[in-house]
């Protein structure tokens, strides 16, 4: 017969479940990626709090540095350094605390890198196979 295999399949069935097959590829796909990029966007949200938390503790650290600790250091320095002292290493606090909040805020973090690899290997079978 022209149009059927060893098993009795009829082309148009073969094709038919060749679709279906890559239908279900295609999301399964997709349900990966958007499993990853909410991952991800979980990362970016803790992130972005780390910045605000550090923005927040670096004003906090401001306000904190003109009052006590500057008040301490007058005893033995003249006022402005004991306010300079204090403001210095607060602000560097507040500083390293927004930088590591900064540094997770990278585009390579969001980058849904299991499911590129994942496509692109089904790319490369659906490739082999034809």
């Amino acid at each position: 017969m022209a149009g059927t295999d060893q098993r009795g399949h009829s082309i148009g069935e073969i094709a038919g479940g060749l679709a279906n097959d890559v239908q279900d590829l295609v999301r399964g796909e997709l349900a990966l990626a958007r499993a990853e990029l909410d991952t991800k966007l979980h990362g970016v949200i803790i992130a972005a709090v780390s910045i605000v938390g550090g923005a927040l503790v670096a004003f906090a650290g401001l306000v904190v540095m003109l009052e006590g600790g500057a008040a301490v250091l007058a005893f033995w320095l003249p006022a402005w350094a004991s306010l300079l002292i204090v403001g210095v290493a607060i602000v560097a606090i507040g500083g390293f605390i927004t930088r590591v909040g900064l540094a997770k805020l990278s585009l390579k973090a969001v980058t849904p890198e299991r499911s590129i690899a994942s496509v692109q290997k089904d790319a490369n079978m659906i490739k082999e196979h034809t």
